[in-house]
């Protein structure tokens, strides 16, 4: 027996109705929506006219995606580099990226430094081995080789 999340959506008010729930708990983006209905959609020239019309009436913004993303995964002690990336995967455009990323008060060397002692403490490790392991955690979230080091340093860079 098929859930109700998977019924097919064949009417335009069905494809605007399943936006919206998305929609409601978080912001997505046009990407986002086309691969989250798409297997529920028949006719993806339907679902492209309902998105079009979310966009429209500003429920749909990728702007607004953006901005939001930006700031939640920065919150989370996630670095530019994966953020970037992440964004880019989301389908936003390389505009909309460079404007949020450069507008978006956050000082990324400190939030290296914060994702550092949350993980590691405030005492930095001597030795070799566990500095690159900490080097890679850094590096896996996201953050530049000269965030990483301001990191472990403690200190300005």
């Amino acid at each position: 027996m098929k859930s109700k999340s998977s019924k097919i959506l064949e009417t335009s008010a069905d494809i605007r109705f399943a936006a919206m729930n998305l929609l409601a708990r978080r912001e997505h983006s046009r990407l986002e929506l086309v691969r989250k209905l798409q297997t529920r959609v028949e006719n993806m020239e339907l679902l492209d006219t309902v998105l079009d019309r979310l966009i429209e009436d500003h429920l749909l913004d990728d702007e607004r995606f953006c901005e939001a993303f930006v700031r939640m995964r920065a919150n989370s002690g996630y670095g530019p580099v994966r953020v970037r990336a992440e964004l880019k995967d989301r389908g936003v455009c390389d505009q909309l990226i460079a404007q949020y990323m450069a507008a978006h008060d956050n000082d990324w060397f400190e939030q290296a430094r914060l994702a550092f002692e949350k993980k590691y403490g405030t005492s930095p490790e001597n030795d070799a081995k566990s500095r690159a392991k900490q080097q890679r955690f850094l590096a896996q979230r996201g953050f530049s080789f000269e965030q990483i080091k301001y990191a472990q340093s403690g200190s300005d860079y």
